[in-house]
């Protein structure tokens, strides 16, 4: 095991991919893993990183990861269906949205996620339904981000933006979502 703190090489890592250095970012995250090969944080931030780089494989194994490590994190569960969504593996996309929000139904971003294939799949009340769940949710805890305040000791991470309406626009959802 490595004698380096795993939680400032997570925040190095995330430094790394906040500015766009995939490559830092994945050094860094490697080292993580490395220095706490049973954390399912830091296999989520490596399968995040994967994803920034499109190695689609290689992510969904880290998300898998992170889940058997810990089968009650969110966050992986939602990136492994993001995963799927870019594979056009809808159905096990849907599912994992849907087991992400079975262990964590305040996760906002796994509605926000599920929204967006319903909305794809011309499921528009479906769609609306999770957009507002996921925007009530997303302003009750704007700076719930990623990992989310349950997995980080309390202290907030990362997020979309500040406050879900962010999703209105993005969408296109407006006049749905006032009815």
């Amino acid at each position: 095991m490595s004698r380096e703190d795993p939680h400032s090489i997570l925040a190095d890592g995330e430094a790394k991919l906040a500015a766009g250095d995939l490559d830092g970012a994945l050094q860094a995250f490697e080292r993580a893993v490395a220095a706490a090969p049973r954390s399912a944080v830091a296999r989520s931030k490596l399968g995040l990183t994967y994803v920034h780089k499109q190695r689609w494989d290689d992510a969904a194994a880290e998300f898998s990861r992170a889940i058997q490590l810990d089968p009650t994190y969110a966050p992986a569960y939602s990136n492994l269906g993001n995963v799927y969504r870019e594979r056009g593996q809808i159905d096990q996309a849907i599912a994992q949205y849907q087991k992400a929000i079975s262990m964590d139904p305040d996760y906002w971003i796994a509605h926000q996620n599920l929204g967006v294939v319903y909305k794809q799949q011309g499921r528009v009340g479906e769609a609306v339904r999770e957009f507002k769940i996921a925007t009530r949710l997303s302003l009750r805890s704007p700076g719930a981000g990623e990992e989310g305040p349950a997995r980080t000791g309390g202290r907030r991470v990362g997020c979309l933006g500040s406050g879900g309406m962010m999703l209105v626009g993005i969408f296109g959802l407006g006049p749905f979502l006032r009815r």
